[in-house]
């Protein structure tokens, strides 16, 4: 009863914090007070309890090293103008019957670049948007393009925090999971092109707003030396760097753009790099302003909680009746069809992606004692991190729904969030098999 009571406590925090618009670290922080009141009534000393959730904390150590640095790109690479120069390119790309493919590459491009769909979405996503409110291009068909491709990169950039978590709880290399990622994606992908490229020509754009192009022009340097944060930072994992010296790499070289290119203060550049960017032109700060390392405080908060809900669940066992469910449904239907409906479940519950993936290990972990540990990674992956971005109040969907100024029926034409975990599914039900050939 008493855990009931916690979980009650929790998610009328967590509603709380939807409804006044807080970060749910908050409801976190308190969820941990309650969840570790019942661990210490049902027999398990305070320090105990400690201990079990400081070791959980240092899971989310790799993954706070990418997030910071991930806040320095977000703010270098708005400063150094590589943002602008590729929607500057990838406007010129743009014709009537073109422009709705054209949202969800681009979005999918800075996606893969950026690792962050609320980066992409507060960047590329918004200058798309109003591309297409200027145009006369349909709206929720634009939006649902970009809310795609933001996703794309989630899974398979070396500068995706949520990449980096999966690894680290299912305890694998973050090299090694994100190969296996792109085994599962062409099929998806590929349906998701044929259909956008559909879509281009039954709602073309009228027309694109040359102000904006012009505003980008004016304010930025465009040209071939701000490509090279995006390329470093896409090539060099493929070399066997690291994630965490690949992004410190773009970050150097966003830096010198920003510097030499922009010339832009060191002094500026340093409060950017803390505080987030602020273009000096008043038409651009709406659509370049963002990021710095500020932005990842409330993340990191978030992150670190989580996993410290992960080492005291598993260490007090309080979350063992609902694995066991779990266990029954995998048993019935797969495990691939347990992790999505533990997925949906944590993301509709926490109203979070972190907490949906490290919940999503802590509740099918026990399925993989026998089993590959790049297996759950893989499950978790496909399942946990596209997933949360069709549940319309949760902070993948809604934040950047926000963005984009657009409401929960962009959902349905937002096509890759739902057609890469359908095609594991529908491989897993086929062959009893997970996407990449191993028994269930």
């Amino acid at each position: 009863m008493e855990l009931l009571a916690a979980f009650g406590v929790f998610l009328a925090c967590v509603a709380g914090c939807m409804v006044k618009g807080v970060s749910l670290g908050w409801a976190l922080g308190a969820g941990f007070v309650c969840f570790f009141a019942v661990g210490v009534r049902r027999g398990t000393p305070a320090p105990a309890l400690m201990r079990m959730a400081a070791g959980g904390m240092v899971t989310s150590l790799k993954v706070l090293r990418i997030l910071l640095l991930l806040g320095l790109l977000t703010a270098l690479w708005r400063a150094g103008g590589t943002v602008a120069f590729f929607v500057w390119g990838g406007t010129r790309f743009i014709t009537p019957a073109t422009f709705v493919l054209v949202a969800f590459v681009l979005s999918a491009v800075f996606s893969l670049a950026f690792g962050s769909c609320f980066g992409v979405a507060g960047t590329a996503g918004v200058i798309l948007m109003t591309i297409a409110r200027s145009g006369g291009a349909s709206l929720p068909v634009t939006a649902g393009a970009i809310m795609s491709g933001i996703y794309f990169g989630e899974r398979l950039s070396p500068a995706s925090s949520s990449a980096a978590l999966t690894a680290a709880v299912a305890g694998v290399d973050q090299h090694g999971f994100q190969m296996r990622m792109w085994r599962s994606t062409p099929v998806p992908l590929a349906l998701t092109l044929v259909l956008y490229g559909v879509l281009s020509v039954l709602y073309p754009i009228q027309g694109v707003d040359a102000r904006i192009l012009a505003s980008l022009e004016e304010g930025f340097v465009l040209t071939w030396p701000a490509a090279l944060p995006a390329l470093a930072l896409l090539l060099l994992p493929w070399l066997k760097v690291s994630a965490v010296a690949a992004i410190a790499a773009s970050c150097a070289l966003s830096a010198g753009c920003a510097l030499l290119v922009q010339r832009i203060p060191p002094a500026e550049l340093l409060r950017a790099c803390v505080l987030g960017y602020r273009p000096a032109r008043p038409d651009l700060e709406e659509l370049m302003s963002g990021g710095g390392l500020v932005s990842m405080a409330s993340v990191c908060v978030i992150v670190i909680l989580s996993c410290a809900y992960s080492g005291m669940f598993n260490g007090t066992g309080l979350l063992d009746p609902v694995t066991g469910r779990f266990g029954q449904l995998a048993g019935r239907f797969g495990l691939f069809a347990a992790h999505a409906a533990a997925a949906l479940g944590c993301s509709a519950l926490f109203c979070n992606q972190t907490v949906a993936i490290v919940m999503n290990a802590q509740l099918m972990g026990e399925e993989y004692r026998d089993r590959p540990a790049m297996d759950l990674a893989e499950n978790i992956g496909n399942s946990s991190i596209n997933l949360p971005g069709l549940v319309p109040w949760a902070i993948a969907s809604s934040v950047p729904l926000a963005a984009m100024e657009m409401g929960a029926e962009v959902l349905p034409l937002a096509f890759y969030l739902y057609l890469l975990p359908l095609w594991c599914w529908v491989r897993s039900g086929r062959n009893r098999q997970n996407c990449n050939g191993f028994v269930t």
